[in-house]
């Protein structure tokens, strides 16, 4: 590659970082202004998802800015007044809320990617014969992360009795506009009879909840657009991350304002399952690459576009696994340990997203997931071979 573009490379991340955190600070979020400023880390049901927001939007801007040349110091620095001159702006923008905290944890993310610039040699391009353990440990720590995903996505069933709530007005969610002239449970499953509203709700809005003994949304069956989505308690609403929803996309594409139709819930074989009419869906549950979904659920994103980023959530989870893999190979000498611990990271990590399915209650790896999986495997395998050993240290007397 010409030097000159390669030169241009770190300033085209800033670029497109400093573009990713206007976008996403600086759009309205309702239709109030908030006057006073927060003090706090995060707050609200979704605290935990909101904090490693916080602390993920800055990285890549840390990272850019530390490849531009600028010293650690100043780049914390740049790092903290965007951040501050956001939360300042935010004063007049509709639904945001200006905090202290925000600062904070961008900051401190700022400083992550700085860091991780300046102490890339010393984890990134250890030396071949550590890089097998490190592969292992990539392939351990994928296979947490999948299981932590199914572990935080698993149903919870509060204690009876049930209470059916028709068309509930829960804060953040859209209130239906159609009738509901009948919801219930029936055989321990929501049903709900309903009218289409005039016009499709524009984020979800639900046509029925059901509540436990101590008021917990047990089951939550909503209409949004023309998509039709349930929501179920589970333990990622008590760690306060995000809850993404199970998504029968287009389920009423052919349902006019005031047509009548019905939905429920349901289960087969251990699934969660979704009817609409006639129809009946048990493939909606949630794999492995929805894990990035529990830190930011985009609710209004079409379903191809999710896929994708799925794909590129577990690419990010095997690349690392393929990268120190690729360092194995740099070294000759007494190297056949090494690489066979490099080649049971990769079966680790490709057994994993068959296994961690089988023995949980996540749907099946997807194509696009496994397509993720095996190029990020390759793409760090090259990227690991190409990469320089690290010098080697100055005897000390």
């Amino acid at each position: 590659m010409n030097s000159r573009l390669l030169k241009l490379v770190p300033w085209l991340i800033l670029a497109a970082a400093t573009g990713a955190i206007l976008l996403a600070t600086l759009q309205p979020g309702g239709t109030s202004a908030s006057v006073d400023w927060s003090w706090s880390l995060a707050s609200g049901d979704t605290a935990l998802a909101e904090l490693l927001q916080n602390l993920i939007l800055f990285i890549p801007l840390g990272i850019s800015v530390a490849l531009c040349g600028v010293r650690p110091l100043r780049a914390v620095a740049l790092g903290a007044l965007l951040s501050f001159s956001v939360e300042f702006a935010q004063h007049w923008i509709p639904g945001r809320d200006r905090s202290v905290g925000d600062v904070v944890c961008n900051t401190i993310s700022t400083a992550i990617g700085v860091g991780l610039v300046h102490l890339a040699p010393r984890w990134l391009t250890v030396s071949p014969a550590r890089s097998g353990l490190h592969a292992l440990g990539a392939a351990v720590l994928a296979i947490l992360v999948w299981l932590g995903t199914a572990a935080a996505l698993a149903p919870t069933f509060g204690t009876s009795p049930y209470q059916v709530v028709p068309r509930p007005d829960f804060n953040l969610w859209g209130l239906y506009k159609g009738e509901v002239p009948e919801a219930t449970m029936l055989n321990g499953m929501l049903y709900v009879k309903a009218t289409f509203p005039p016009s499709p709700p524009g984020r979800p809005s639900p046509l029925a909840a059901v509540l436990d003994a101590q008021g917990n949304r047990a089951t939550i069956l909503a209409v949004a657009g023309r998509d039709l989505t349930m929501r179920y308690n589970m333990p990622a609403l008590k760690l306060t991350l995000e809850q993404p929803d199970l998504r029968w996309e287009h389920a009423l594409t052919n349902i006019a304002p005031g047509d009548t139709f019905t939905a429920n819930t349901g289960h087969e074989s251990g699934r969660v399952c979704m009817g609409f009419n006639t129809n009946w869906r048990c493939d909606l549950g949630y794999t492995i690459g929805d894990g990035w979904k529990l830190i930011f659920y985009p609710e209004l994103w079409p379903g191809w576009l999710l896929a994708i980023i799925n794909a590129c959530w577990v690419l990010g989870w095997t690349i690392f696994v393929g990268f120190w893999a690729g360092r194995t190979s740099l070294d000759d000498t007494g190297g056949a340990g090494r690489r066979r611990a490099a080649k049971i990271a990769v079966a680790i990590v490709l057994l994993g997203m068959i296994v961690v399915p089988m023995t949980t209650h996540l749907r099946g790896s997807s194509l696009l997931e496994w397509v993720g999986a095996l190029v990020g495997i390759e793409l760090g395998l090259v990227l690991g071979s190409r990469a320089p050993r690290p010098e080697p240290r100055a005897p000390t007397d």
